[in-house]
């Protein structure tokens, strides 16, 4: 009887061996063929689709280092400890561009991402040379090069994969469990000077910030709770002889008139920062923030906010947005959440340019989820100290 439970547990063995050299052949074959695919679009489709499929061929715990016997288009990449690693492979779809899908194991888990870059060398001799290193606090950092060019600079693939975790998670309390051991591990890169002038251009789901004087860095992320609810995490980062990490506590439903409010980091009218823009006037140094707030179920909101810092405090709101003949903090717009907004800085110009907001209809004047671009655009110039509205400007010549 035993014997005959041997044989058959045997047999498994080998047929299971089998099965999986039969997936990791046909995936490496399709893998080969897309050399020979003329067809750009199929081409990309093609990868995502690969990436996919070995997302779940890893995952599933099936070891993919045979796939290599196949192709060799493959590239793996293992952390020095073992604990982490990384597959890449890619191809040329449209002309000059270079469509890389890679994929990170961690924890028993897959994760896959794909990049797009322009791409100036010759198909024949792309070359990728990659380096995956953990570092004494545990980060894992993969860098992923063509030629002299860096095309993945990623300082920490863990946070990365957290990011990535945190989207799947559907309950607002294991949400709020798993963000803070994802602060946790932000707070890594954030306390290391070393990393301060790092942009974290591979933590996509986070956007980062740094001033021109390299002396303040922003970074701000958002989770969507039940019911539409917005909630902004992030910190601000201060350089000095060291580095200094002020965590931002989003306050913003308990922010009762936020265009005239002056708050700080404890009660913070919590954002996304997309661009930020530093002017002075006399000594003090302004750092104007583009932002947005996301939307519930009819209304989007997108924020002009101003940062000042005094003495390591932070200070969010000031009295230099100049509308016609008042003064305010910031500046809120709401609008339906089914228009796009446009609002952006021109560097060139030295403008906060944006899209006019009116409702559809004269009856639903204050009514916002009826708002929306009516074709007209104003700006906000700095001017004496303060942003200054100028109203129906000419976006193709902004300074008449």
């Amino acid at each position: 009887m035993i014997k005959t439970k041997l044989i058959i547990l045997q047999l498994f063995i080998v047929c299971s061996l089998m099965v999986n050299g039969q997936t990791h052949q046909k995936w490496a074959e399709r893998l080969n063929k897309l050399d020979s695919t003329t067809d750009p679009n199929k081409k990309r489709f093609e990868l995502l689709d690969l990436n996919k499929e070995l997302k779940s061929i890893w995952q599933s715990g099936k070891d993919i280092d045979e796939i290599r016997t196949y192709t060799d288009q493959l590239h793996i990449v293992k952390s020095d400890d073992d604990i982490l690693s990384v597959v890449i492979f890619g191809s040329a779809t449209y002309n000059g561009l270079y469509q890389l899908e890679w994929l990170v194991r961690y924890e028993e888990k897959a994760y896959g991402f794909s990049e797009e870059f322009n791409l100036n060398e010759s198909n024949h001799s792309i070359t990728f040379t990659h380096h995956l290193k953990s570092s004494e606090n545990e980060l894992y950092a993969l860098t992923v090069s063509l030629g002299k060019r860096v095309i993945i600079d990623a300082r920490d693939l863990v946070t990365k994969c957290m990011f990535e975790d945190l989207q799947t998670i559907s309950g607002d309390e294991e949400k709020d469990a798993f963000n803070t051991k994802l602060q946790q591990r932000l707070y890594r890169l954030w306390t290391n000077k070393e990393l301060f002038d790092e942009p974290f251009s591979q933590l996509k789901r986070m956007k980062t910030l740094i001033s021109d004087d390299k002396k303040v860095k922003i970074c701000t992320y958002n989770i969507q709770k039940q019911g539409f609810n917005q909630v902004f995490y992030g910190a601000v980062i201060l350089k000095g002889s060291s580095v200094k990490v002020i965590p931002l506590n989003d306050t913003s439903s308990k922010i009762k008139s936020p265009e005239r409010s002056t708050l700080s980091d404890k009660k913070w009218y919590g954002a996304i920062y997309l661009d930020l823009i530093q002017t002075a006037s006399g000594n003090k140094t302004y750092y104007t923030l583009l932002g947005y707030k996301g939307h519930d179920e009819f209304i989007k909101t997108r924020v002009i906010d101003v940062l000042y810092v005094q003495n390591d405090r932070l200070r969010f709101g000031m009295p230099i947005f100049k509308v016609d003949r008042f003064t305010r903090n910031r500046v809120v717009f709401n609008y339906s959440a089914k228009a796009t907004m446009m609002l952006r800085y021109d560097a060139r110009e030295k403008l906060i340019v944006y899209d006019n907001l009116a409702p559809q209809e004269p009856m639903f004047r204050g009514v916002y989820q009826y708002y929306g671009p009516d074709f007209s655009y104003n700006a906000f110039k700095f001017t004496k100290g303060v942003w200054e509205l100028k109203k129906d400007i000419d976006l193709r010549n902004p300074r008449q």
